[in-house]
């Protein structure tokens, strides 16, 4: 039955259905606010996207905007499909999660277990730390040879070629470094155990059964209806991305889709349509490191909040395209943004976006006044997070101690943003009478600081900090 709701609501997406709202905002409120904060992104741009939000199963806005072939004056349609990047990997999570509960793999299995050919530095990596980039492999994306390689032909095996001999970056397990040589790795196990291609597991395992019709393995000689041509700007000139076989990104990044898929994805992961719901809580759970610190990773997803409101998140970046999505369990939110430009970065408007359906807007900018003043200082946050809040042309700015100063932007709900960002600090008097400022990080979550002494801030001769 839930593969057949989630088969229904193809449907309703397409037509933009539903009726009134159940919960936040009036859908009619709701949808103006969306719709003036997506316009206010894609105005003035040629290439353009697509935006999907969704509260329940009440669609409140199913939008495209700008162009999808600028050379053809082709506007872009809300059916477009687009390069998902790395959005990819939340599939390929899926795709090693499924093989797990069928008994052909373990989360502990280590990668020479499951493939002896894999017996150099990547012997002791396990399944869960190349799921949660806790691995340790060097990342394929900064590897030069890699990159220059970008325009030929690949499979798996030959990828892992670039990296399965180097030495681990870190021991595994002990810290978190994103690395889409882990989604790559997780590609050839998955076609390994499976006895398919990738392309064709998803197609069978995942796309098919939740009627995802418009959602594959990205491919250049592939006719794919509505599909949007991606741009890039170099020193202010619009061109056409750089070519980039799609054989190259595999599970880390190499899916196209549509924002309707993408919809239909989230209720099949709401209503737990793929998987068990105790697995699916485990995927999108922050990744506990060797050292009993969390990392902001859990399987193909980013952990994070938005408002207070805990979300699973993740983004997007290849040649030519630019794309986001964003999940909220309670209320039920789903937004997403697609752009075929790699210069239209959607992360903070899909963020903004879900934020607005949840009923809780961030709210606007506004100017610096003189009580903003009485915070200006020195804050010790840890050992090694010292960061100075202080005012420059009549501006203020935070700096911590030894990087570059970052715009802090005060904004009508008395919160104060950082470098044009979501994160953002606030302030209050201690019982002692001193000030505390804290760092409120959607993603690492908040870090607290005193401010030291008058006298202890003094800057030294010379130097912007002390």
């Amino acid at each position: 039955m839930r593969i057949f709701g989630i088969l229904l609501l193809a449907t309703a997406l397409a037509s933009a259905g539903a009726a009134g709202a159940k919960e936040g905002v009036p859908a009619k409120a709701a949808t103006a606010a969306l719709a003036r904060e997506a316009g206010e992104f894609f105005k003035g741009h040629q290439p353009g996207g697509v935006v999907l939000v969704t509260r329940g199963d009440e669609v409140l806005l199913r939008q495209a905007y700008g162009l999808a072939d600028i050379e053809n004056g082709v506007a872009m349609r809300p059916d477009a499909a687009l390069r998902l990047a790395s959005i990819s990997k939340q599939f390929t999570a899926v795709a090693v999660l499924q093989l797990v509960q069928a008994g052909k793999l373990s989360l502990s299995a280590t990668l020479e277990s499951l493939d002896p050919a894999l017996n150099g530095p990547l012997s002791g990596v396990t399944v869960q730390q190349l799921l949660t980039h806790t691995s340790g492999i060097k990342n394929i994306s900064s590897i030069p040879a890699s990159r220059a390689a970008r325009r030929e032909e690949a499979d798996a095996a030959g990828l892992m070629g670039y990296f399965k001999d180097l030495p681990l970056e870190f021991a595994a397990g002990t810290r978190f470094r994103y690395s889409n040589s882990n989604y790559i790795v997780l590609t050839h196990l998955i076609q390994r155990l499976s006895g398919q291609s990738y392309a064709d597991y998803l197609q069978q395992a995942i796309f098919q059964p939740l009627g995802m019709q418009h959602t594959r393995y990205d491919n250049h000689l592939a006719v794919i209806a509505a599909r949007a041509h991606g741009y890039r700007r170099v020193q202010g000139e619009l061109q056409n991305a750089d070519f980039i076989s799609m054989s190259q990104p595999q599970g880390a990044g190499g899916l196209v889709s549509t924002a309707d898929d993408l919809a239909i994805w989230h209720r099949a992961w709401r209503d737990g349509a793929l998987l068990p719901a105790a697995v699916l809580a485990q995927a999108t759970a922050k990744t506990i490191l060797a050292d009993g610190k969390p990392s902001p990773y859990g399987f193909g997803w980013i952990i994070g909040q938005v408002q207070g409101l805990s979300d699973v998140e993740h983004g997007g970046f290849i040649n030519g395209f630019n794309s986001y999505v964003v999940r909220l369990k309670e209320p039920d939110v789903f937004a997403t943004v697609l752009t075929n430009a790699e210069f239209l970065d959607p992360s903070q408007l899909t963020v903004r976006l879900a934020a607005i359906a949840a009923g809780k807007p961030y709210a606007p900018a506004v100017a610096a006044s003189g009580k903003d003043k009485a915070w200006l200082g020195r804050y010790v946050l840890g050992a090694d997070d010292v960061r100075l809040l202080s005012e420059a042309a009549g501006k203020l700015q935070l700096q911590r101690e030894g990087e570059a100063p970052v715009a802090v932007s005060p904004a009508a709900d008395g919160r104060y943003y950082l470098d044009g960002g979501l994160d953002y600090l606030s302030f209050a008097t201690a019982g002692d009478g001193g000030a505390v400022m804290t760092l409120h990080d959607r993603l690492m979550g908040d870090s607290v600081g005193r401010r030291e002494p008058a006298a202890a801030a003094a800057p030294a001769t010379g130097s912007t900090l002390p």
